[in-house]
């Protein structure tokens, strides 16, 4: 059970805290909480450790900078994770020891008065089973994912997601546009489990850097689905066009609740290679073989060879010329008004394509449609 520091400072009454030094130590994993004011006497290494996100008043020591410096040397050694001051007898820190925190990458964090103790723990705690919890659910929704399950092992998990789902279904998997962090998704999925007019038979779960709904009902609809997806779109205050999008088909049974959850991440791994908002997974064409395969060594090597012999023709001309003739689907006349060339240009530099992929067997087309469209997905 464990929450990074930075991932901390977004929950309730740790956003009071101010960071002060140790920006660079914000990745630090904390598992666990630690008092100090007593030790300071007994002994801080023989206290603390690896993990520790110490929170303290430094009230036995609050007239004597030398051993504040001492303490905060002795809490470097222990590899604590962060540490909390409350501005009770020191309302800042001397610049050594902040630039000592910074060198080491130890957080250091002061807080007000009228914040306690207790909230910071209590919140603190209750943020770290959340995360605990979000981690065990998306190591289940990767099981899922990656394996080729039989079917009652693919109802045992999805009950474990969620024992209230109903049996027909679809899942949605959202990716924002601008991405930076996890801190917006666990932020949603942390809202909708806290919600208390979010359906129990629905759930919105962080998974990767994405965010996963899956809804269910009774007897599925599309306009209940619409409905409801919609409801959780504006109970989360998402706004679509600023995601990528993808949607699995309906259906009736939670034994492939596996095979949704990959069209969904498929359809919106298309959608961010094609720039569009939302795509579904019926709609995606050749990348449902294409995607599954990404990252298979033989894919890999049948897209560079024919694209390194198309950039290595002429420096990269023709090879532009292939993209646009492959996303106008082979029309030659698309692929010229595009390319503000005549017709017989372009018909030209298909020859030549021809003739480097010295294609024989009438295979083309699917040839350079297939390296094309792997171009992105392979690298």
């Amino acid at each position: 059970m464990s929450i990074s520091v930075s991932d901390a400072m977004q929950i309730k009454h740790l956003k009071h805290l101010e960071l002060v030094a140790g920006k660079d130590g914000l990745s630090k994993m904390i598992d666990k909480i630690g008092i100090l004011d007593h030790e300071i006497v007994e002994g801080v290494i023989d206290n603390f450790s690896i993990g520790d996100f110490v929170i303290t008043t430094f009230t036995s020591i609050r007239d004597d900078e030398r051993k504040l410096l001492e303490v905060i040397k002795d809490l470097i050694i222990c590899d604590i994770s962060a540490l909390a001051i409350k501005k009770i007898f020191y309302k800042k820190l001397p610049e050594n020891i902040i630039e000592l925190a910074n060198k080491k990458k130890l957080p250091i964090f002061m807080f007000e008065e009228n914040v306690y103790f207790e909230d910071i723990i209590e919140d603190l705690l209750s943020g770290m089973q959340s995360r605990s919890r979000m981690e065990i659910i998306s190591s289940k929704i990767k099981i899922l994912f990656e394996n080729d399950l039989k079917d009652n092992i693919v109802k045992e998990l999805a009950y474990e997601l969620n024992p209230n789902f109903f049996s027909e279904y679809m899942v949605i998997y959202l990716k924002e546009r601008k991405y930076l962090s996890d801190e917006n998704t666990l932020k949603l999925s942390e809202r909708f489990h806290r919600s208390r007019s979010r359906s129990i038979h629905h759930s919105v779960f962080k998974y990767l850097e994405g965010l996963m709904i899956i809804i269910t009902f009774e007897k599925i609809t599309e306009r209940d689905v619409t409905i409801d997806l919609n409801y959780i779109f504006n109970q989360l205050s998402i706004d679509k066009k600023d995601y990528y999008i993808g949607k699995s088909r309906f259906f009736k049974c939670l034994t492939q609740l596996d095979i949704s959850i990959k069209e969904s991440i498929y359809a919106m791994e298309t959608s961010e290679l094609l720039n569009l908002n939302e795509e579904s997974y019926e709609n995606i064409g050749i990348y449902k073989i294409l995607l599954p395969y990404k990252n298979d060594k033989w894919l890999k090597q049948f897209a560079s060879e024919i694209l390194i012999k198309i950039k290595n023709y002429d420096n990269g001309k023709l090879l532009e010329t292939a993209r646009i003739y492959i996303k106008n689907n082979g029309d030659i006349s698309k692929t010229a008004s595009k390319m503000f060339q005549h017709k017989n240009t372009i018909r030209y530099r298909i020859k030549n394509l021809e003739k480097i992929l010295k294609a024989k067997n009438g295979d083309f087309y699917e040839q350079l449609s297939i390296a094309i469209r792997s171009e992105k997905l392979t690298k």
